[in-house]
């Protein structure tokens, strides 16, 4: 074996090692992915239904605002994580917000059915399942020239 092939094998083997090294930390991140998800369906499920009203014109802007900060919260999981880590989001994120919209016994719901409970219900799972289909860098796609 020459020294040019013994120089590129190592290096191949030392690439192939630091593709399994990311795989594993991407694996290891998921649950903490799952649990932004939980924790920015909750924070949005809170701020969803602020109204600002402008000149008698009511704004949705808390509702916006929920929506933006999960679709940032899916783009960054995605870049760190890739799908795995947008699809673990997703989950925490529907869970909380479908439970948040489930009555208590005494009445009171923090998730209505209003037109902004079905936005912010609607609006964050789309946005979370359009990113979650999107293509996202893989392991090993930055070594590839």
């Amino acid at each position: 074996m020459s020294t040019g092939s013994a120089s590129r094998a190592m290096r191949m083997m030392r690439t192939i090692r630091t593709i399994r090294t990311i795989r594993t930390v991407r694996a290891l991140l998921v649950l903490p992915a799952a649990l932004a998800g939980a924790v920015v369906g909750a924070l949005g499920s809170l701020a969803h239904a602020v109204v600002a009203t402008v000149g008698g014109v009511s704004l949705p802007v808390g509702l916006a605002l929920a929506v933006t900060m999960s679709a940032t919260m899916y783009v960054v999981l995605g870049l760190l994580i890739g799908r795995p880590g947008v699809a673990a989001a997703l989950v925490g994120w529907v869970v909380v917000v479908l439970v948040l919209g489930t009555p208590r016994p005494e009445g009171d719901v923090i998730v209505a059915g209003t037109a902004t409970g079905t936005g912010w219900l609607f609006g964050g799972s789309l946005v979370g399942l359009l990113l979650a289909a999107a293509p996202w860098p893989t392991a090993g796609a930055a070594g590839r020239r």
